[in-house]
């Protein structure tokens, strides 16, 4: 059974994160809690860093996540009749024709600077707190840290040049202008560095969730996987490094099978192959949602809404014996949940529901699109709200992650890679290339992060694929600085080609 401690206290939060659901960098959330009256417990310093947790929620849902998935050449969301055309903004960024104006980039950049605003007020506090020396405190103190570091990642990673803020207040006759993406890079190793002898390997069933030494090392690893893109200076040994601190742990193995990965019932420390996870309840605000986006309105009583699909070429790729291929619906299609789980499912005209490979951008049908369950139904879920976790790092990332930085520094890393595909029922292979190196991330991680990523590093973001032509510049590697944070901050300079 899991324990559920930790992510208990996030349901009696919601009126505390309604409360820091802006993200101006100038918030100040702490109200009337003061240093001197809180942070005596365990439970208080969790119920302070509750919030700065949440924002992890974008890479399970939200802008973040929508704005890394659809631009690459694995998801995409067809316009079916009135549904999802939302004024063309899912195919402008699938065919890479976005504009500053595109509400996803705000939203991500939102997004991250409100888990930036929610850590910088909370380390403020604590390290003002009179407990501030104590080695709880400190802990909370790296954990913290490392999540600011994490926030800031994902913002040079979208948008290259961003401000870099670590005051709980800023000047708002003066705002932040941006720093180099090299340098809020080093900011975000050495936050990380500095924060690991603080943390613990493991917090145990209680603990569930928070940020340990492998979450560290996993960000450290991830972003050094992506040095040369980010930095112009490729960090191989850097990425090596920091996953054999995981690997070499004991603490982390591959499940089972794929299947294992993703069950309700391996929750939880049950999980061998989890490093880093959003943890979520079947409840309202603070839930899984994922399904609801890409299964058909028939598949489950919540009324999904036909949405996220694989693209044709994508799919079309998986060795037919690779099981992760099993997660992924074509074909007759079948009722997933509620009373009638089990039968054949039917569209709105009561024709049989069937899933075809080939799917338009534009004029698709009920039918169109491989759609996704990696995440299983929840049968406790409450409407549309499952309690899948989300694992914002997977201990096969670490592999694949040292894979490719072996493979780049001396050739080497086909025995990590085959560790991956063998537990997905394929053979080893007797060589790889930076393509397989590529295709195995992609079958492994479809639909969790990674992928504009993987191909930005591969040098394939740009190129023509199922649905896209070639992009117009190399400028879309990285997105617009939102426009209207360059109407609110005169010190923002626009990225180049927008």
């Amino acid at each position: 059974m899991k324990d559920h401690r930790f992510r208990f206290l996030v349901p009696f939060l919601v009126i505390l994160l309604a409360s820091w659901s802006c993200t101006d960098l100038e918030e100040e959330p702490f109200g009337v809690v003061t240093p001197g009256n809180f942070y005596q417990t365990e439970g208080e310093l969790i119920a302070a860093v509750i919030p700065v947790f949440n924002s992890l929620g974008a890479a399970s849902w939200g802008d973040y996540a929508h704005v890394q998935a659809v631009s690459s050449d694995a998801i995409f969301v067809p316009t079916r009749g009135g549904d999802w055309d939302d004024g063309g903004i899912w195919r402008e960024l699938q065919l890479h024709t976005w504009t500053p104006t595109l509400g996803f980039l705000n939203g991500a950049w939102n997004g991250a600077y409100g888990g930036v605003a929610r850590a910088n007020s909370t380390l403020d506090a604590m390290r003002n707190s009179p407990q501030s020396e104590t080695e709880l405190v400190k802990t909370f103190i790296a954990e913290v840290r490392v999540l600011r570091a994490l926030y800031y990642w994902w913002l040079i990673d979208l948008y290259g040049d961003v401000p870099l803020v670590t005051d709980a207040a800023t000047d708002p006759d003066n705002p932040p202008s941006q720093s180099s993406r090299k340098v809020v890079f080093d900011f975000i190793v050495s936050e990380v560095k500095d924060a690991l002898p603080d943390l613990e390997d493991s917090f145990g069933a209680g603990g569930y969730g928070r940020v340990t030494t492998g979450a560290a090392n996993a960000l450290l690893a991830t972003v050094y996987l992506n040095a040369e893109v980010y930095t112009g200076s490729e960090m191989w040994q850097e990425t090596i490094d920091a996953s054999d601190e995981i690997i070499e742990s004991g603490l982390y193995e591959l499940m089972s099978t794929f299947d294992d990965v993703f069950a309700l019932e391996n929750e939880g420390i049950a999980n061998t192959e989890n490093i880093l996870v959003y943890a979520t309840r079947p409840e309202a605000g603070v839930s899984f949602i994922r399904h609801m986006a890409t299964l058909h309105y028939n598949q489950i009583p919540a009324s999904p809404w036909n949405g996220f699909s694989v693209l044709a070429d994508f799919y079309n790729a998986f060795d037919a014996d690779d099981t992760r291929r099993d997660q992924l619906l074509v074909g007759q299609q079948f009722v997933l949940g509620g009373p009638s789980a089990g039968d054949s499912a039917f569209d709105r005209v009561g024709e049989p529901l069937v899933f075809t490979v080939d799917a338009p951008l534009i004029d698709a049908t009920e039918h169109h699109g491989v759609r996704m369950l990696k995440w299983p139904i929840d049968p406790d879920m409450s409407g549309a709200d499952g309690g899948n976790d989300y694992a914002v790092f997977r201990y096969s990332h670490i592999l694949l992650a040292k894979a490719e930085a072996q493979f780049n520094l001396n050739g080497g890393g086909i025995d990590l890679v085959n560790q991956v595909r063998e537990r997905a029922g394929l053979d080893a292979l007797s060589s790889i290339d930076s393509d397989a190196i590529l295709a195995e991330r992609g079958y492994e991680f479809v639909w969790e992060g990674f992928r504009r990523q993987d191909l930005i590093r591969a040098d394939k973001f740009l190129d023509a694929w199922t649905l896209k032509d070639a992009d117009d510049g190399s400028h879309r590697l990285l997105f617009p600085i939102p426009q209207i944070q360059r109407d609110a901050n005169p010190n923002l300079n626009q990225n180049d080609g927008y």
